[in-house]
């Protein structure tokens, strides 16, 4: 695994070194997130709020690469630890390629991004008994897209980013929505 990490670290730094140099800008991004649960039952909490970032790597023509990182707090209370949990998708690391339709002041972007999801439920005892915070870490996937809008050069707005997050949970794989709006800051010649 270290061998093909340090493979593809190195075949991403020669695709960069030899890109044109208006192939090399680079954007970051940061901004609000809210998370729907799909599928909940009625009596767990349907959404979560939090934050969204990452940053994308332009690397040919509509093409790059991108991280995507986002953060939802809260937990969903369990009614007992032997039905399925529904888990609110707490930190999550995503990385895949974005196509980007580049338009002169507006930029719709379309990614697959594939990561990790850390999710956290509560699950309530019997009354005089306390609670239990159960965490599980689990493979993820987003789907999605955007439109960043150009406010000044270097400064873009990401007016809307919706993804469907799938989380692959042990006991429940769980298919929820996350919609993100923020900043976006480039570098580099556009």
């Amino acid at each position: 695994m270290r061998k093909l990490l340090m493979c593809s670290s190195l075949l991403l730094l020669l695709t960069i070194v030899s890109s044109p140099k208006a192939y090399g800008q680079v954007e970051l991004y940061g901004g609000y997130s809210h998370l729907n649960l799909g599928g909940t039952p009625s009596n767990i909490g349907s959404s979560s709020n939090g934050w969204a970032g990452g940053a994308y790597l332009h690397l040919l023509g509509p093409w790059g690469v991108e991280a995507d990182y986002s953060n939802h707090y809260g937990v969903s209370p369990q009614p007992t630890s032997n039905e399925n949990r529904y888990y609110v998708p707490g930190f999550t690391e995503l990385y895949g390629p974005r196509f980007t339709l580049s338009l002169p002041r507006i930029h719709p972007f379309v990614h697959a991004l594939f990561g990790t999801v850390h999710g956290k439920a509560e699950i309530l005892p019997p009354i005089g008994f306390p609670s239990n915070i159960v965490t599980e870490n689990a493979f993820g996937m987003a789907f999605g897209g955007g439109v960043n809008v150009k406010a000044t050069r270097h400064v873009w707005l990401r007016l809307i980013q919706v993804d469907y997050l799938r989380a692959q949970f042990t006991n429940n794989t769980q298919n929820d929505a996350r919609i993100s709006a923020g900043l976006v800051f480039r570098f580099g010649e556009w």
